[in-house]
């Protein structure tokens, strides 16, 4: 495996494991809503926030990965 194809596995690894990471983040108000003892943060809503860019980004470039090695492997011939 080459240095490029090993960094594509690592950044797909991470961004496959945030994925459940940015769910979990923006379940975190509702959650914690019910909760009588929990303490609530200092910048509400953040968390939903951080939850959903990371889900976006991640989806993203995995999107766009995946795309560029389709096109990349459509340009190879058989």
């Amino acid at each position: 495996m080459s240095e490029a194809e090993t960094r594509r596995s690592i950044r797909r690894g991470v961004a496959v494991l945030s994925l459940p990471l940015s769910l979990l983040l923006l379940q975190v108000p509702v959650a914690t809503a019910n909760l009588p003892g929990a303490v609530e943060s200092p910048l509400p809503g953040m968390s939903r926030v951080a939850g959903g860019v990371l889900l976006v980004a991640a989806a993203v470039y995995l999107a766009g990965s995946v795309g560029r090695q389709i096109a990349a492997a459509a340009d190879t011939p058989f």
